[in-house]
């Protein structure tokens, strides 16, 4: 009986250690590449029984050409770029990792929002630059009696929320599951996203890349906020039309603004938003920790591992689009 063939295409990650250690005690073999581009994904994964991807889309034409796969795991939370209906109705589970990374990137947008408030990294430039004056970058915010708003409340904003709580007395969370009285016993208010559009000093998007979601924040948008509103996004950059931020930061329709995570990664060189002082920006790094990783990295390969052996994996995203006709999927 041949090993089973496990496909990488594309990571980002120093070494993968931990994934084949698990993945051959599975009786797999791990083929490790840097592919992006579909037409080389099928060239070494059309017979794969399992694929990992990092950030390589899956489309329906990738996923029809894969003539054995059971599973495609992705090191991620996130599976946008992954056509779910598609995987499901070969009878493929379709999997993430949840919870590796709540710490660090709630811990992340709250340095963000810190520094959009302070502007402590502002002041060291200026410093640096020969510039000795605490007037420049006035007026600094301060975040007691502010408004913050929190779009969505999955667990990465309820870590976020809670880490802010002793720094600012007004969180409003606007979220379709949270109930009102649910969040009056941590301290927080529940708000439409029309309030805390209207009203909040910060905004920290933390809500899941869908198609209805897709650049939420847009020019009516930001045409509704406070001219000294500030937005963080550490969740996907396509919540955000970038043109549309461009222009309201050009227009002082809003403050400032401190993405994790943009459109285009990496950004062009000649993409305006490079040229703000304002716009403070991070290379998605907000997940990161070295701990983070590697729970990352042994969550995905645990996934694969249960699946190759028989069993249903733990997080499974296209749970209703599987075929109920696939042998072992439902």
């Amino acid at each position: 009986m041949r090993p089973f063939k496990v496909v990488i295409t594309d990571r980002e990650y120093e070494q993968i250690d931990q994934e084949k250690r698990i993945l051959q005690a599975a009786g797999a073999e791990v083929f490790d590449y840097q592919y992006k581009d579909e037409a080389d994904i099928l060239k070494v994964a059309a017979d794969c029984d399992a694929l990992i991807v990092q950030y390589a889309k899956v489309p329906a034409s990738l996923i029809n050409g894969l003539k054995r796969c059971k599973i495609i795991a992705r090191y991620a939370t996130g599976v946008d770029g992954i056509d779910l209906k598609a995987a499901g109705e070969k009878g493929i589970y379709v999997t993430n990792v949840r919870d590796y990374c709540t710490e660090e990137v709630s811990s992340h947008a709250l340095a963000l929002l810190l520094e959009l408030s302070q502007k402590t990294a502002q002041y060291s430039r200026w410093i640096k630059e020969g510039q000795w004056n605490y007037r420049k970058g006035l007026p600094c915010a301060g975040l007691k009696e502010k408004v913050v708003g929190l779009i969505g409340y999955g667990k990465i904003a309820r870590a976020c929320a809670r880490k802010l709580k002793p720094l600012c007395d007004q969180i409003w969370i606007d979220s379709k599951h949270a109930s009102a009285e649910e969040l009056k016993k941590e301290g927080l208010v529940l708000k439409s996203r029309e309030a805390i559009l209207a009203n909040a000093d910060f905004i920290s998007l933390h809500a899941p890349l869908t198609k209805e979601n897709y650049h939420m924040f847009n020019k009516s948008t930001f045409e509704k906020m406070k001219k000294e509103a500030c937005l963080i996004n550490v969740a996907r950059g396509s919540l955000v039309c970038e043109e549309d931020l461009f222009r309201a930061l050009r227009e002082g329709q809003i403050a400032g603004a401190a993405l994790d995570v943009m459109e285009k990664e990496p950004p062009n060189r000649d993409n305006p938003l490079l040229t703000f002082d304002n716009v403070i920006l991070t290379p998605h790094i907000a997940w990161y920790s070295q701990a983070a990783q590697e729970r990352l990295q042994s969550a995905v390969a645990k996934e694969v591992a249960r699946v190759l052996t028989g069993s249903k994996p733990e997080n499974c995203v296209n749970s209703e689009f599987l075929s109920k006709n696939a042998a072992g999927m439902v």
